[in-house]
């Protein structure tokens, strides 16, 4: 009878253990749950309430490269700053501001900014359209000994699918694969560039 006293007063201790770690972690995914996550239609919804109206800001990161010509291509990355507003919950539009170092020695820096509008077809997959102009580096095909360098000008625009995801109620994070098109004038051979990167919105 001891022993079997000692072994249930034994596992009180345990018991009492198990039961505040399993309180503890209740109050704590609740909280984390009212924090990040808003009520919707079905309950909570994790990717939160996605309603894009109003004024947004945010940085992105890109790792790709450019096609200066059809067997020219040269490794790239890009740092963009997108701002603009949304006018309805799934259609945005704004200002993409971005800056293209080649990583490779003496090719040089494109940068530019494009009007671009984002729309997301079903919860966060989006697809982005954009139209502007960028300052792209010279490099032409050319017999010269010295051949022009410095910026010349790129007219054109990007593409990019992808999905975007909210990290709590206004703070959203998206990734997506993006083409860029620019246009050299006196060029026959036009600027493409291929990215994969990730952008964080809040809105």
């Amino acid at each position: 009878m001891a022993r079997r006293r000692l072994r249930r007063g034994s596992s009180a201790p345990w018991l009492a253990a198990i039961v505040a770690v399993s309180t503890w972690v209740g109050v704590s995914v609740t909280a984390s749950a009212h924090n990040g996550v808003v009520q919707g239609k079905r309950g909570l919804e994790i990717e939160g309430a996605r309603d894009r109206r109003g004024f947004y800001i945010g940085p992105g990161l890109g790792f790709g490269g450019t096609f200066f010509w059809h067997d020219d291509f040269l490794p790239a990355m890009r740092v963009d700053l997108a701002l603009g507003g949304g006018i309805t919950k799934n259609f945005t539009l704004g200002v993409d501001l971005h800056v293209t170092p080649y990583l490779v020695k003496d090719v040089g820096v494109a940068f530019g900014g494009d009007i671009e509008a984002t729309g997301y077809v079903f919860r966060g997959l989006f697809l982005r359209a954009g139209v502007g102009a960028s300052g792209v580096p010279r490099r032409e095909r050319t017999n010269e000994p010295d051949p022009p360098k410095g910026l010349t000008v790129g007219l054109g625009g990007a593409g990019t699918v992808g999905y975007e995801f909210f990290l709590n109620a206004t703070a959203a994070m998206g990734v997506g694969f993006t083409y860029d098109v620019r246009y050299v004038p006196g060029s026959r051979f036009p600027r493409q560039t291929l990215l994969l990167g990730a952008r964080f919105l809040w809105f």
